[in-house]
């Protein structure tokens, strides 16, 4: 081991809270640069999800006195097989459905960041019994350096497919745009707004971060009508929004007809990528005018016409996003064990059951 690198361990909530700074300068420093990985969003998912099962295992590396790496994981003590194991996990996750989850680095350094997180990890099991990194970016410059030492030691690491995010790579021009989209996605996109547009006067509104919160609650009851209550997402999002209301992360376009809204998109703002995180569709309204698609098309046209270079659907396979989108990146899960009892029973069930499906098909 390089003996110029230094790992930290933050456990604490005072401790990370001191972090926000250096956290985001690091950030806009590296390959990783996305909203899910920001102090904010992981920070308030923090305060909002650690409870008991789960506490902070944050790992800030250092080249002398230089920050050069963060690994922004936690602690879930689960039982399997009959057995208690500590999990390493990704902050930011199963509650927010963060998508592009990352070790991030100072660029060039990304390589001696995984190097050292490894051997820190396997020269100490002591604290941890699996590692269970869901959702990493499949262009991971963490994830190639750290499967290439994991293969050169000869050790075990299982990679799966993960969530696929579809997005779209937009042009300068709504005309460029639409250009590129098939003649039925164009002529179903005019059609159904021309039939909205008969039942009464159409309004696309956007509101950003401050001005969300007097809609938001609007929007969750429509997006509970599909998913269900989902008190503790809104909570998390009430936070975030006063965190980072200066920074305008959060936009919320609204669907209005005759001064009803019937539909909302709740998007995150950060650099020049506009992300669709959550969709909310009135289910009582007409359901021949695909009233979602259609504020879709309008959101994307907006985007446009602001200068944003990507709109990115996030995780799902929904049909209707890959009608619209012309990209897209998969993310993967990393899983590793280590050399205590507990997670090899458990890695040799989780391979029983493999076998067992192949052999029911």
């Amino acid at each position: 081991m390089n003996r110029s690198y230094q790992i930290t361990v933050v456990e604490s909530l005072e401790k990370m809270a001191e972090l926000g700074g250096a956290w985001n300068a690091l950030l806009n420093e590296s390959r990783s640069n996305t909203v899910f990985l920001s102090w904010e969003w992981l920070y308030t998912w923090s305060e909002c999800f650690l409870k008991s099962d789960r506490r902070l295992f944050v790992l800030l590396i250092y080249k002398e006195e230089e920050l050069v790496g963060i690994a922004p994981w936690c602690i879930r003590h689960i039982r399997s097989y009959g057995f208690s194991m500590r999990k390493i996990e990704f902050l930011g996750i199963p509650e927010t459905g963060s998508d592009y989850l990352d070790v991030f680095a100072k660029r060039g350094k990304e390589k001696e960041v995984a190097e050292q997180i490894y051997h820190f990890l396997h020269n100490s099991t002591s604290f941890w019994d699996s590692l269970a990194l869901h959702d990493l970016a499949s262009d991971s410059l963490f994830l190639l350096h750290f499967m290439n030492q994991v293969e050169k030691d000869g050790k075990y690491g299982e990679l799966r497919h993960g969530p696929y995010c579809p997005s779209i790579a937009l042009p300068q021009t709504i005309d460029a745009f639409k250009s590129r989209l098939s003649r039925n996605r164009r002529e179903q996109f005019s059609r159904h707004l021309r039939l909205l547009r008969k039942t009464g006067e159409v309004t696309h509104r956007v509101d950003l971060s401050g001005e969300v919160a007097p809609v938001l609650k609007d929007f969750s009851r429509m997006y509970e009508q599909r998913w269900g209550a989902a008190d503790g997402l809104f909570h998390f999002l009430d936070k975030l929004m006063i965190r980072s209301e200066e920074k305008n992360w959060l936009q919320l376009d609204s669907l209005n007809v005759g001064g009803r809204n019937i539909a909302g998109l709740l998007h995150l703002r950060y650099g020049k990528t506009l992300s669709m995180y959550l969709m909310g569709v009135d289910h009582s309204f007409d359901k021949s005018i695909s009233i979602g698609n259609i504020l879709v098309g309008l959101s994307i046209e907006k985007a446009i016409a602001e200068g944003f270079s990507k709109y990115d659907f996030l995780r799902g396979d929904e049909e209707y996003k890959f009608h619209w989108s012309n990209d897209g990146k998969r993310a993967v899960h990393l899983y590793c064990y280590g050399k205590r009892a507990a997670p090899l029973i458990s890695m040799t069930g989780q391979f029983i059951k493999s076998i067992a499906k192949v052999l029911m098909r």
